[in-house]
């Protein structure tokens, strides 16, 4: 795990096996005066996942150890309430998306202007 505390914002927990993806949103919510917390996989992402800090779960989908689609069930089946926001190059749907108990999705490669919007938004609701 690492962590860069940049102010009172809520904590984004970005999860994906691909350190180039986790280093650059890492920078660009740092940048947005979120604090950062990164995991690997779902695996390691559950252990920090219940810190009540948590505001955001940003997610990949395909990751070893344990996918995001587990993470995402096992994470609300422990009473998670975080706001999680699927990142996936998979063709997946709005329906597939709430069946694993997700609350939005951002197709790779996305755009990053309106994938900060889609955070601000999920975070602003909570």
């Amino acid at each position: 795990m690492s962590a860069r505390t940049t102010s009172h914002r809520p904590t984004i927990l970005v999860v994906d096996d691909d350190p180039d993806v986790r280093g650059i949103l890492g920078i660009i919510l740092a940048n947005e005066e979120y604090e950062v917390v990164t995991a690997v996989d779902g695996a390691a992402a559950l252990e920090y996942a219940s810190d009540p800090r948590i505001g955001l779960i940003l997610l990949d989908i395909q990751m070893p150890r344990l996918e995001g689609d587990a993470f995402c069930r096992a994470y609300r089946e422990r009473g998670g309430r975080a706001p999680v926001l699927v990142m996936t190059a998979l063709d997946i749907d709005a329906a597939t998306v709430a069946r694993i108990g997700a609350d939005g999705y951002l197709p790779k490669p996305f755009d990053i202007e309106p994938a900060l919007e889609t955070i601000r938004r999920l975070v602003d609701a909570r």
